[in-house]
């Protein structure tokens, strides 16, 4: 009996998916009915943190739909804390 030759199985190539969010989609989404923001290059929900910060809802509704790099860092830096609740409400890397 002769041999069965293998057959050959093509694999396609993957087709590179993005993974992240663009500053156009944190922008379309600057109000207290869907809150994102950017830290540090990290898109974040806030939306459901509005009512429960402890600084009151204006800290979080001024960082909907911008960078909030800078205010973040400037009211928490170097505390664990608020860093550590941030992260429950991120969504991804920002894509540049």
């Amino acid at each position: 009996t002769p041999t069965p030759t293998p057959t050959r199985v093509v694999t396609p190539t993957p087709t590179p998916t993005v993974v992240g969010y663009t500053m156009t989609q944190v922008r379309a989404n600057s109000t207290a009915r869907s809150c994102w923001t950017v830290i540090d290059d990290v898109v974040y929900d806030l939306t459901k943190w509005i009512s429960n910060h402890p600084g009151g809802s204006s800290a979080i509704l001024f960082l909907c739909g911008t960078d909030g790099t800078n205010a973040f860092s400037a009211q928490h830096q170097n505390q664990a804390r608020p860093a550590i609740r941030l992260d429950t409400y991120r969504l991804g890397p920002l894509n540049k």
